[in-house]
């Protein structure tokens, strides 16, 4: 198995990590999770040569990104202390 295998691999268990930690509640989990899977897949892009792969590691990575987004943006806003 090559090191991009490996990376390839090992961010797609990174979002299923980040999926099932969604569904039992940990938001906070689950972002870290997305954002080191787009990490990585923003790294395998770089340094991609084939545009298919290219764009999907990229349109991937992109999806990861909004996922902890939404999840930031969905966190209860902690209330402001005079």
């Amino acid at each position: 198995m090559t090191r991009a295998q490996k990376l390839r691999w090992y961010s797609g268990q990174l979002i299923e990590e980040a999926k099932a930690a969604e569904k039992a509640g940990t938001p906070d989990a689950a972002i870290s999770k997305y954002l080191q899977a787009a990490d990585i897949l923003l790294l395998l892009a770089k340094v991609e040569e084939n545009y298919t792969a290219w764009k999907y590691y990229a349109d991937t990575a992109e999806a990861c990104q909004k996922r902890a987004r939404m999840l930031i943006a969905a966190a209860p806003k902690e209330e402001a202390q005079p």
